[in-house]
């Protein structure tokens, strides 16, 4: 039976079933998926880390599907929350200021509002550095690997820094400016910043380059020491003994499986870092969430000299960093091994 044009019945029905049948196959294809995600999220384990990194999955990645799957508390969240985190991850804004914007400065601005520290050795400083910087080697504030604040405290006057002073800090290697920062910061000085990216940068930006060595005249620095800034062997228990405290171990995996402090979770600090340079205060932000951070708690770091640059980054996002500094806390009986 054909109509008026010539088609037959079997020939009007076709593109009927050419659009449903591709409708039949998505709908089908969407349950298997849907399946497939709640199928891993019901398979999940929200406290197994090694059951995940031991079979290949770095640990950002566990802490990236922990967020995904689980709750505050430890358990599995629905299926249509994990979605629903998803979509929000994918709205997230890379523009926002870190918290603590003043702790630091780019290569454009003002420098001369600074008192600028060169903390790389000598003989690289006298070959070129920022003008008008003075050169603190951060050795010079340390003794045998330790800070020591009397003989951080003479080269401060040496240099004759004034507790008043606004003070710029860089050189080379980002954990030997971070150590710095933290060592001036436990010392009491207030006004510190480090300089976004290193000597390279600033000379690509313009900033002005000398081998002159500042002519200053001793001042009468004084330290005003911080405690809480430093956990010491005393100390040690009582802070892993408080709710409120998050243990950070900020060295690679592999050292942290051998050997760790009691509750510390891993933070290696290689992920603050996107091709050499501090990520954007909204990848810090979604790292430091997905540690389960609160800035109404403390982050107590370890692993020197890594930690130095964790502890940094957590004051740049506005946490509330102590640190740990050396690795007398091995030879405790705080330690635990994931090594059996």
């Amino acid at each position: 039976m054909t109509d008026s044009y010539g088609f037959s019945a079997t020939e009007l029905r076709m593109p009927k079933a050419i659009i449903v049948m591709p409708i039949l196959f998505a709908a089908m294809l969407s349950i298997i998926l849907i399946g497939q995600v709640q199928a891993q999220s019901e398979q999940f384990c929200c406290d197994c880390p090694l059951k995940y990194t031991n079979a290949g999955t770095t640990v950002d990645d566990w802490f990236r599907l922990r967020d995904q799957y689980c709750d505050a508390y430890g358990n599995l969240k629905s299926t249509s929350t994990t979605g629903d985190s998803a979509t929000r991850q994918a709205k997230t804004v890379k523009s926002m200021p870190y918290p603590r914007q003043e702790l630091l400065t780019p290569v454009d601005s003002n420098l001369g509002k600074f008192v600028i520290l060169d903390t790389r050795e000598p003989g690289k400083y006298g070959s070129g550095h920022i003008a008008g910087a003075r050169n603190l080697y951060w050795r010079d504030l340390q003794t045998d690997g330790s800070l020591d604040p009397a003989r951080a405290e003479s080269a401060l006057r040496k240099l004759g820094i004034e507790n008043s002073d606004s003070l710029l800090i860089y050189g080379e290697k980002r954990d030997d400016v971070s150590s710095v920062f933290w060592a001036l910061s436990y010392l009491g000085h207030r006004d510190l910043s480090l300089l976004e990216g290193n000597l390279d940068s600033a000379q690509a930006a313009g900033v002005q380059m000398d081998r002159d060595i500042p002519i200053v005249k001793d001042s009468n620095y004084t330290i005003k020491i911080v405690p809480w800034l430093l956990v010491s062997a005393n100390t040690l228990a009582g802070w892993l003994n408080q709710s409120n405290v998050h243990i950070l171990d900020a060295r690679d995996w592999v050292d942290y499986g051998r050997s760790k402090l009691t509750n510390a979770y891993p933070l290696d600090v290689e992920l603050l870092y996107k091709d050499g340079k501090l990520s954007d205060a909204a990848t810090l932000r979604d790292l430091f969430s997905r540690h389960g951070l609160d800035k109404n708690g403390t982050q107590l770091v370890y692993g020197t000299p890594q930690a130095y640059s964790l502890f940094y980054s957590l004051k740049l996002m506005g946490y509330n960093a102590t640190l740990l500094e050396g690795d007398w806390w091995q030879e405790t009986e705080l330690v635990v091994s994931e090594i059996k």
